[in-house]
């Protein structure tokens, strides 16, 4: 049996981008609500860095609807890189929107580039070490520049695992993964890569539900698991800091006018499964981002389900 470490396991770029405008995917409601609030807190800013853009959600709306000159998105995967620039030509919006294949802990810019930063969909969590990413993205920030991240406020109790389940990765093979998350807040997956010939991956592909979703929670003994494994894999490791030390972090860094604010009040409604709320949430999608919008400096960030965090560079 093989074991690899450090092996990123994530969504292609046109996987994630159907997710992302999936009105039953929970990351719809956040990314909306999160391009409003980039909206809000990056007014006037004429060159933006869009760290961890994915598929270009934000990066794209903020070049639609800012009065800005310019905006780069990053991301690390290339296939997320193709598909944002597929959809920049496609809204005429590539003249002022850029992408750039690289990793947010290496930016190919010049030092003091650009007067606002904006990250969304956690993708701070996977630069770790979140103190170099700081100090990367301080050199590329003018005197000035204002910083805008949405990060997850993860509530997981540290030291247990998470979930379990089978689920289908990129390249078609079957595997049965465990997330943990210990005490340090680090979060990571290990992946059992099920043998084409097992019982297990013969009865799971004869499975409705997985065959349609690609994934099932179902807990299997791990004991059994390995005895039908071929390969072990283990996820990038990611890092959630809790409210405190986000805010000691960005200190630390150099980062002043520190604030943290909750968002998700309306989310919790809609992962609780109030039908009727969801129901007229699905069907005005706008009015809800603009209910959530109003509500995030009024929310406690410790008791919401995600933090937006705003910093300036001195």
């Amino acid at each position: 049996m093989k074991s690899k470490a450090n092996l990123s396991l994530g969504y292609a770029g046109p996987e994630w981008d159907k997710k992302s405008q999936d009105r039953n995917n929970p990351n719809f409601w956040k990314y909306g609500v999160a391009n409003l609030i980039f909206l809000d807190l990056t007014k006037d800013r004429k060159k933006i860095i869009d760290i961890g853009c994915g598929t270009g959600g934000s990066t794209l709306f903020l070049a639609e609807h800012a009065q800005l000159d310019q905006i780069i998105g990053i991301d690390p995967v290339k296939s997320m890189i193709e598909v944002a620039k597929q959809h920049a030509l496609s809204r005429s919006l590539n003249l002022k929107a850029d992408f750039v294949i690289c990793d947010g802990r290496h930016l190919p810019f010049k030092q003091s580039c650009f007067d606002a930063l904006v990250s969304r969909g956690d993708a701070f969590v996977f630069l770790v070490p979140q103190k170099a990413a700081l100090l990367e993205f301080k050199r590329v920030m003018r005197k000035g520049a204002v910083l805008v991240l949405e990060i997850d406020n993860v509530q997981w109790t540290p030291g247990k695992i998470i979930s379990c389940g089978l689920e289908k990765l990129n390249n078609g093979a079957i595997a049965y993964s465990i997330e943990y998350f210990d005490a340090k807040r680090n979060h990571f997956k290990v992946f059992y890569i099920l043998n084409p010939q097992s019982a297990i991956f013969k009865k799971i592909c004869k499975n409705e539900e997985f065959v349609q979703t690609g994934r099932l929670k179902r807990r299997f003994p791990l004991k059994k698991i390995r005895k039908e494994t071929i390969e072990i894999r283990r996820s990038v490791v990611t890092h959630w800091p809790s409210i405190d030390e986000t805010k000691t972090l960005f200190s630390k860094a150099g980062f002043t006018n520190i604030e943290i604010f909750g968002d998700g009040l309306l989310m919790r409604l809609l992962l609780e499964g109030e039908q009727k709320v969801t129901k007229a949430m699905k069907e005005q999608p706008e009015l809800f981002f603009e209910i959530e919008r109003k509500f995030v400096r009024f929310v406690d960030p410790k008791k919401a389900y995600t933090m937006i965090l705003k910093a300036s560079v001195r």
